[in-house]
């Protein structure tokens, strides 16, 4: 039984309280660890805190009280069932040339947005607006690469109903080093 403890102790440690290291190896490349060498001199590597979103509550699986207390209730109003929430543009993996960095998104919500319900939009894992009304968004000065967005619906008491889909986007800017001005 003290084994069993002891390990159970041992799992829920928090990997964040982990270290990431980086050093170089004896012919240049750059190595990253959790476990520097001895021998090397190893940087610690900054880490920034993962975005997590909390998933949708089923309300079918809520206690057989709480489902009574809404029917009986008859100012409790009914929450609409979503039934799709996409990115509509851009489309996954699709390249956008936008020499100023500034790209406008859509999204498509079926039924549509509710009058209590508001937006959460996420780009590269941040959230970038909250209490959003609308389908739509215009990113401004994003930089050259790659980005992830994905947007989540939230009710008035802020419990998610609904993410949409994750979309990969490549932003293509004219760069001075490849293209300078004569």
């Amino acid at each position: 039984m003290r084994v069993f403890i002891l390990l159970l102790s041992f799992a829920l440690i928090p990997v964040s309280l982990a270290k990431i290291y980086t050093w170089e190896d004896a012919s240049g490349r750059t190595i990253y660890g959790d476990m520097p060498p001895e021998h090397k001199k190893a940087k610690e590597v900054k880490t920034q805190e993962l975005t997590i979103v909390p998933g949708y509550k089923d309300p079918s699986l809520e206690k057989e009280t709480d489902t009574l207390k809404t029917q009986a209730s008859s100012e409790k109003k009914e929450e609409v069932s979503y039934k799709s929430f996409d990115v509509s543009y851009p489309r996954d993996d699709e390249a956008i040339r936008a020499n100023d960095g500034n790209v406008t998104v859509s999204f498509d919500l079926q039924p549509p947005l509710q009058k209590t319900d508001t937006l959460s939009i996420y780009l590269d894992g941040k959230k970038i607006a909250e209490d959003s009304k609308a389908l739509s968004i215009s990113l401004n000065n994003l930089d050259r690469g790659t980005h992830s967005l994905f947007a989540v619906v939230r009710n008035e008491k802020g419990d998610v109903l609904l993410n949409s889909n994750t979309v990969s986007f490549h932003v293509l800017r004219n760069s001075i080093i490849t293209n300078p001005r004569r």
